[in-house]
Parts: structure tokens; sequence; C-alpha cells
């Protein structure tokens, strides 16, 4: 696990100019929003920060259910956001609660809004919860069609993939970073790539492991929805020229 500044240094993101204060009080379910603090800078020049989720009738969760890193350049590829941890669990004064895989999925909505076009989004995928993403990705899966990497495709953060497993990190951590299109051109582009390798990959998947057929395949169906609505393609096979089919 990353080290954590001291507490001492947090402050509320909405008592800052930091990018960040637009995520805090962001609504990520059913009466519950995101509590986000900044803290102080890296050796990168990112700024550490951690989410708490509030929500009616449990108050303020007692331990942040995530943490991560912001940074800000000049440059698009300087321009990124990485969630390091995120909790499947977390206290309250109450005792426990779980975290909904929805309101994880709207965390990174909020934060993937947050970074500009050009940027990234990387997402680590180390903790015991998220080993169907690890298995996945092991077997070969395309990263949209995987539970962490379909979050990171809704939210706008898919246009390509870089898978950075064990050993190929920071401090050894498995991470994948999902890249956010230049403009809609880049998009459209990539959408045939895109498309292409999330078909095939249908065309495979009945040869894997059974359980990551029943997570991902269904992934790669949204996915597919997506790129072909974007593509405006209907049902069907795929056509030969995909750059007659652009918007």
């Amino acid at each position: 696990m990353p080290a954590t500044p001291a507490a001492a240094t947090w402050r509320p993101a909405t008592e800052t100019d930091h990018p960040l204060a637009a995520a805090d009080l962001a609504p990520v379910g059913d009466g519950v929003r995101l509590l986000v603090e900044v803290g102080p800078r890296a050796r990168s020049g990112a700024t550490h920060f951690r989410a708490f989720l509030h929500a009616g009738g449990l108050g303020r969760t007692r331990e942040a259910v995530l943490h991560g890193l912001h940074h800000a350049g000049r440059l698009p590829a300087q321009c990124w956001l990485e969630v390091t941890e995120v909790a499947d669990r977390v206290p309250v004064d109450s005792g426990e609660v779980e975290v909904p895989e929805g309101i994880v999925a709207q965390l990174v909505l909020v934060l993937g809004r947050l970074v500009p076009p050009g940027g990234h989004l990387v997402m680590g995928y180390d903790a015991p919860h998220q080993y169907v993403t690890a298995q996945a990705l092991a077997a070969g899966v395309p990263a949209a069609a995987t539970p962490v990497g379909a979050m990171m495709f809704s939210a706008g953060c898919g246009v390509a993939f870089k898978d950075w497993p064990a050993g190929g990190g920071r401090e050894g951590r498995r991470r994948l970073q999902g890249f956010r299109a230049t403009d809609d051109d880049h998009a459209q582009r990539r959408a045939i790539d895109g498309l292409q390798a999330m078909e095939a990959f249908m065309e495979r998947s009945k040869d894997l492991d059974w359980g990551i057929q029943i997570a991902c395949r269904p992934l790669a169906e949204q996915v597919i929805g997506v790129l072909r609505e974007r593509l405006n393609i209907g049902d069907g096979p795929v056509p030969l020229n995909l750059d007659a089919h652009r918007r």
C-alpha cells in the first residue's frame, strides 16, 4: 500500500483552488456524496488525495474509500489521475458497510471527468476484491471488458489502455492506464480498433475460464454497443471498411 501522508496535511478540496474541488460533494449514489480531501505533493509533483463517502443515516465513513494522486501539466501527457487504492468495505459509526460496485463506478465517473483530453486515468487492481480484473487481463481479455477497465471506459478514459502488471509500475503494483481521446476524430479512430478487438474477444471467449466469461462477456457486449453507436453501425457483421461508417 502506498505511504499515506500525515493527517494534519489533509484539507477539504473545496477549501482549495485545486481541480479536485470539482469532485467534492459530488453525488455518487442515492443520498450518497463524495467528500474529497487533498494532501501534500509527492516527489513526482502530483498531489495526494483521498475520498470519503457521506450517506444519510450513516454519516461520513470513518476511513477513506479511495486514495489517489492527481497531476497537472502543460502537456496532455502530463495530466493524469491515479486511483491507487479502492476499498470494498469501509467502517462507519455503526459498524462496517460494503461499498456497492455501482457507487465505485460513480466514483470513477466523477474522477474521470477531471482528466482533460489527451490525459489519462490510472487504476490499481491489486486488491483481493479486484481479482477478476487481474485474472482477465492475464488471460488476454481486452481491458475495457474487465470490471476495472469497464468503469474507466464508461468514464471516458478508455480509447486505449496500457496494462502495468506486477513489477511494471511504481512499487511493483499492478495498474491499468486508460487514455482520454484528444478530440472526436481521435475517439472515432480508436473506436474502430476497439470494436474489432472486442468482437474478436467475443469469438474466442468461449475457451476462457467460465468465471471470466460470466464477468467479462456482458461488459464486452456493453462496450460493443457503445462503439457501434459511436461508429453508426447497427447490429450484424462489422463492415470491412469501417472508415466509411464514421459519423
